[in-house]
């Protein structure tokens, strides 16, 4: 990836997109706006494919679906960052559960956005920290109840920190630490939302509000 960061935007208001050049890049001289459109068809038709990561509205007038539309985008190579007005939980998890790498409010500061617009272009899962306790008040079914000691392994070993370590944090055996990381995938694939792996339990914590996104 070149210095500069390259955005694209997808929203059906054209007040947004009017204003998305200005507010995205004011004050950041590596950010670049290259292109905007009504639907995510007519983005990916321009220069707007070529764009590090995607802005992209959830709630589209052409009737489309968040999943189809991350998926288009993905296909195309850029990522996406979720632009909404939305707080609900069940609309986030969708987002992220279809491939987006951040969920960000329109209503955040613009300093946030932009915050979040870098992760994203670095690879980083990005959720607004405005949402964090929605989720951990959200009893939806498909969102694993963990016990207090899973959610601390899970905590410490999702954001890299290795099982040995985990264990002299929490002064218990590393097969006690195992044993809660087995118990808390278990859950996860029980739900649907399987995580085999660090990176997928990293996103699941970040997801379920029992970790924030990287600041």
């Amino acid at each position: 990836m070149t210095d500069t960061i390259e955005v694209a935007a997808v929203d059906d208001h054209p007040i947004v997109l009017d204003g998305i050049a200005s507010w995205v890049t004011a004050s950041e001289e590596g950010i670049h706006v290259i292109g905007t459109a009504a639907t995510v068809d007519a983005l990916l038709a321009g220069p707007g494919r070529q764009a590090h990561v995607v802005l992209l509205d959830l709630d589209l007038a052409d009737g489309t679906t968040v999943e189809r539309n991350v998926a288009a985008i993905l296909a195309a190579g850029p990522a996406v960052l979720v632009l909404s007005v939305s707080d609900k939980p069940a609309a986030v998890r969708a987002a992220m559960r279809a491939g987006a790498l951040g969920y960000v409010l329109k209503n955040e500061p613009t300093s946030r956005i932009r915050a979040a617009i870098m992760d994203v272009a670095a690879g980083k899962a990005w959720i607004s920290p405005r949402l964090a306790y929605i989720f951990v008040t959200d009893d939806a079914a498909d969102r694993p109840v963990l016990s207090q000691q899973e959610t601390r392994t899970l905590q410490l070993y999702a954001t890299g920190m290795p099982a040995k370590s985990v264990a002299r944090k929490m002064t218990i055996s590393e097969e006690t630490v195992k044993q809660y990381l087995g118990r808390v995938r278990e859950k996860y694939a029980r739900a649907g939302r399987a995580a085999p792996t660090k990176l997928e339990l990293y996103y699941r914590a970040v997801e379920d509000g029992h970790l924030p996104s990287l600041p």
